[in-house]
């Protein structure tokens, strides 16, 4: 089935939007190599009709309508371009999250199953500057394994919305029931580690 000009683009673009507050999405080769296939293919047409002008010797009656097409080709070229972009700059942020966030030892299956062979290396490269960097400072809390980084904290006590089941956890102040759906007034530090995870959502 044929698709119509930068759907496949329009496609990613909502997928990166839907999945914008997810820890790691599974990486849609599919959907990426349409949009650089799309991006060749218009590519190819525009210099062929640019080809053309310049050969022919007098100007054919539809040069307003070439001009109009090239444009077209060119504004969606760079369109497929900038979602791509955008896609693969949000993936990357979240790479970087999960190096120096919340430790992934327990999710690094399902989170490399979820990676492009690319974006395997770079996590992997990335995470080793990451934890070179960290042994140099093992006095301080630079985030990862549970640490809650260097941003400090504007409350003591926040309201969190429970996103997914994270079971029952013990508290200074007690025990804790995290039920998907429900809400919670709980200390900041308690659950710093599963919001970072995705577990629990701060509502401002």
């Amino acid at each position: 089935m044929t698709t119509m000009m930068g759907e496949s683009s329009y496609k990613l673009a909502k997928e990166a939007k839907r999945t914008s507050e997810m820890l790691i999405s599974t990486y849609n080769d599919d959907l990426v190599q349409n949009v650089c296939r799309e991006i060749r293919m218009l590519h190819a047409r525009a210099e062929a009709s640019v080809r053309e002008m310049r050969n022919s010797d007098t100007a054919p009656p539809n040069v307003p309508s070439q001009l109009t097409q090239i444009m077209l080709h060119h504004l969606t070229i760079k369109r497929n371009k900038r979602i791509l972009f955008a896609y693969h700059h949000q993936r990357l942020g979240k790479l970087k999250e999960l190096s120096w966030g919340v430790g992934r030892q327990s999710q690094e299956r399902k989170i490399k199953e979820s990676l492009s062979k690319e974006e395997n290396d770079f996590l992997e490269s990335y995470g080793d500057l990451v934890n070179d960097y960290k042994s140099h400072f093992l006095d301080i809390d630079l985030g990862g394994n549970g640490g809650v980084g260097l941003d400090p904290p504007l409350d003591l006590f926040i309201e969190v919305r429970v996103l997914r089941d994270a079971g029952k956890i013990i508290t200074e102040y007690g025990e804790l029931n995290l039920t998907k759906g429900n809400q919670e007034f709980v200390r900041r530090s308690d659950v710093e580690t599963l919001i970072k995870a995705g577990y629990l959502k701060h509502i401002a």
